[in-house]
């Protein structure tokens, strides 16, 4: 179900709570910074994940966080997330 973010420091806390529950899960701990461009991107990619058949492309310069952003976004919605490697 889709809902309107709008309070962002409430948004905030709780993608914190979710960073914080990934790095308990996770042997690889990460580090992010929520700030607003941050959380909605975070937003974008969950809700797409979600869609059936969802995919997206994200382009962007090296080290902008895309695959950071994508492995948490999966973690949120309780999916699998591998990488394939060519």
């Amino acid at each position: 179900l889709y809902e309107e973010v709008r309070d962002m420091k409430k948004f905030g806390v709780l993608l914190e709570e979710y960073l914080d529950e990934y790095n308990m899960a996770s042997t690889n701990s990460m580090k992010l910074v929520f700030f607003l461009d941050a959380m909605e991107h975070i937003s974008r990619i969950a809700r797409i994940l979600r869609q059936p058949r969802g995919n997206a492309l994200l382009v962007g310069v090296g080290g902008s966080g895309k695959q950071s952003l994508t492995r948490f976004a999966c973690f949120m919605a309780e999916y699998q997330c591998f990488q394939i490697e060519l």
